[in-house]
């Protein structure tokens, strides 16, 4: 079942569920609306025209919409993705929905692949948002081959309990960091992150400064 609801400007229809989940028929998390309040915030205050946007973990494509509606004069192309073709169609629901549709094929595209294949495939973007649902680890390689210089590439991991030192071989294994579990282990989980998407980039030669960061 599926209820329409508002996010900013979008209006999509998301599937209504108690738990959220990966195992969602398209996922939608209404607790992540201050992280894409984030992306529009970050994409209204650069001052860079005709940006080109890869999405490839889009979901029910509230992000992406939100992007097209309120960074209007910013975009030169954005492309949604998502691996699930029941997500794919939603998405071209919800660009119809807002009148978003007739962009389709011209600065819009919808993409139903792999999302490391999406990214590999593509000519490289200026701004690439990674918000898996877990660890953003499986897409960091891709995403720092083709991030453009000068982009900007966005990462969340939600995958917080290993970051901030519950399992601290499991940081280990996953992030090559110690964590620690104290008063400060939030902010030391999110340097811990930042860390490791700078050295996977450095293998590529390109060096990453962060602009923003929140926990």
């Amino acid at each position: 079942m599926f209820q329409q609801i508002q996010e900013g400007k979008a209006i999509v229809k998301v599937p209504v569920e108690k738990k959220i989940s990966k195992d969602l028929e398209v996922f939608y998390n209404p607790v992540m609306k201050f992280n894409r309040d984030t992306t529009i915030a970050i994409l209204q205050a650069i001052n860079k025209k005709d940006i080109q946007i890869g999405l490839p973990l889009s979901g029910s494509g509230i992000r992406g919409i939100r992007i097209l509606l309120e960074t209007k004069n910013k975009i030169r192309a954005l492309h949604f993705n998502d691996y699930d073709a029941k997500a794919v169609k939603n998405i071209k629901s919800n660009l119809k929905l807002n009148k978003l549709d007739k962009r389709l094929n011209k600065n819009v595209f919808v993409h139903c692949d792999d999302a490391n294949l999406f990214i590999l495939n593509s000519s490289g973007f200026d701004y690439i948002e990674i918000d898996p649902f877990g660890t953003p680890n499986p897409f960091l390689d891709s995403s720092c081959k083709r991030i453009s210089r000068k982009g900007i590439l966005a990462v969340t991991a939600t995958d917080t309990a290993p970051l901030a030192g519950t399992f601290p071989k499991t940081c280990k294994r996953k992030y090559w960091a110690d964590p620690l579990k104290n008063e400060e282990m939030h902010e030391i989980g999110l340097r811990i992150l930042i860390r490791k998407v700078q050295l996977v980039a450095a293998q590529y030669e390109k060096a990453l400064t962060p602009i923003f960061s929140f926990y």
